[in-house]
């Protein structure tokens, strides 16, 4: 099964909660376990790589609420519960 890292972001008062405003899913890379994936997000050293491609895709920095690691069952669910949302 395979795990992604997902990056929740805080919205501004008066923001929309919308897929491609509130939430980041990385694609690349995705790990086969949840302990590889969270190893990941805990280490120091990857921070940056994360933050990077952040910058790459938003062109300025965001308030970052959390990151966390999903499998691919869940990540489907937050898929579906966001673009339910956006209806």
């Amino acid at each position: 099964m395979k795990w992604f890292i997902i990056v929740l972001f805080m919205l501004d008062p008066g923001e929309p909660v919308t897929a491609d405003r509130s939430v980041y899913i990385f694609t690349e890379p995705t790990y086969e376990s949840q302990d590889y994936c969270e190893a990941s997000i805990t280490d120091p050293q990857y921070y940056p790589i994360l933050v990077e491609k952040l910058l790459q895709e938003y062109r300025y920095p965001r308030k970052i609420q959390s990151v966390f690691c999903v499998d691919e069952k869940q990540l489907k669910q937050l898929i579906g519960a966001l673009t339910a949302k956006q209806v």
